[in-house]
C-alpha cells in the first residue's frame, strides 16, 4: 500500500472528523480508508485512533502523527513543484465560489488559467455560503464580502465589488421612481439572504465619513444574485447587486440602473486561503494570475 496515499488520507480523517466523510471526498468505501488506516498503524508501530460505533478521537501518538503528515506532504509537493516547469501544472486545484460569482466573474479567467495549464483540473464549488476552507480540502476560495471573519486565514484583497440598484422600467412606472435612498424604505426590495444585506442596504454617506443604512423589505428572500436577477426582470421589485452581474440586463433594457442621492457601498473580492507556509504551485500561480487580472 502506498505511505504517501496513507498519509493523505489520515490527514483528512483528523481534518473532518470522520471515516465517511473522507470516503465521500475521495470516492472511496469506508473500507478502503480503514485498511489504510491499519496500514498506517503497523507502520509507525502504534495506535493512532480510537474508534468506536459512533464516535472517533486521536490518541497523543496520532495527534503527533498528523503534524509529521502535514509537514511531510507539503514537503513532498514543494519538491514535485521544483521539478516541475511552469507550464507543466499538475493535479487538482480545488476552488471555492458563490454561484452568480463563479459564473458572470470567474469562470472566464478559470477557462484562461486551464488553457494555459491544461495538465490540471479543476474542482470548483459553487455555494453561496462560507464552508470550512481546510476541513473541505479547499485550495482557495473566492468571496466578495464586506469583511472576513476567520482570522485563521489569508485574505488577499483583489480589488473593490463595486454594486448597483436596479429594476424594471414596468415595475418603475407601477410603482413609481425613488430618488433618494430614504424612498427605498416605501418599495418592494429583493434582498439577498446571506451577510448584512438581508435586512438593510448600506450606502455611502455624502460626506464620506459615516455609512447609512436603510431597512428594507419585499417580498423575494434568496441566497442567490442571479435568482435576483430574475425576480427584478419578473418586476418584483428593486435588487442592490454586484454589478458586473447586471451588464447584460442593462444593455438587453431589461433592467434600468437606479441613480440616487447616495451610492451603495462596494464590497472587496478576496481570493482567501489557509495561512500555511508552503502553497502548492498550482495555488500560487492561480493566485498571481487573479492578481494580474485585477492589477489591470
Amino acid at each position: 500500500m502506498d505511505r504517501f496515499k496513507g498519509m493523505e488520507y489520515f490527514k483528512r480523517i483528523v481534518e473532518l472528523g470522520s471515516f465517511t466523510a473522507v470516503a465521500d471526498e475521495l470516492d472511496c468505501s469506508n473500507a478502503v480508508i480503514s485498511k489504510y488506516v491499519k496500514f498506517m498503524e503497523e507502520w509507525v508501530g502504534c495506535k493512532l485512533i480510537n474508534r468506536n460505533t459512533r464516535t472517533i478521537s486521536f490518541t497523543e501518538e496520532g495527534r503527533e502523527f498528523y503534524r509529521h503528515c502535514v509537514k511531510t506532504l507539503e514537503a513532498n509537493s514543494r519538491i514535485m513543484d521544483s521539478l516541475t516547469s511552469r507550464d507543466g501544472l499538475s493535479g487538482q486545484l480545488v476552488i471555492a465560489c458563490p454561484v452568480s460569482l463563479s459564473i458572470k466573474m470567474l469562470a472566464p479567467l478559470l477557462f484562461a488559467f486551464q488553457q494555459r495549464h491544461p495538465g490540471l483540473q479543476v474542482k470548483l464549488r459553487m455555494s453561496d455560503t462560507i464552508g470550512d476552507l481546510v476541513g473541505e480540502g479547499v485550495d482557495i476560495a473566492i468571496r466578495g464580502v464586506d469583511q472576513l471573519q476567520d482570522s485563521s486565514l489569508v485574505a488577499l484583497r483583489l480589488g473593490p465589488l463595486e454594486r448597483s440598484l436596479v429594476a424594471s422600467s414596468q415595475y418603475l412606472n407601477a410603482q413609481g421612481r425613488p430618488e433618494k435612498v430614504e424612498d427605498l424604505k416605501s418599495h418592494a426590495c429583493l434582498l439577498f439572504s446571506i451577510g448584512s444585506d438581508s435586512q438593510h442596504w448600506e450606502f455611502d454617506a455624502a460626506d464620506g465619513e459615516q455609512m447609512v443604512r436603510i431597512p428594507v423589505a419585499g417580498p423575494l428572500v434568496a441566497d442567490n444574485s442571479l435568482m435576483l436577477l430574475e425576480g427584478v426582470k419578473a418586476n418584483l421589485g428593486i435588487a442592490l447587486m454586484p454589478t458586473y452581474y447586471i451588464h447584460s440586463a442593462v444593455a438587453a433594457a431589461e433592467v434600468e440602473v437606479l441613480r440616487l442621492d447616495l451610492q451603495p457601498t462596494a464590497r472587496s473580492l478576496y481570493a482567501v486561503y489557509a495561512d500555511r507556509q508552503y502553497l502548492p504551485k498550482r495555488t500560487r500561480l492561480f493566485i498571481d494570475f487573479l492578481k494580474a487580472h485585477f492589477a489591470g
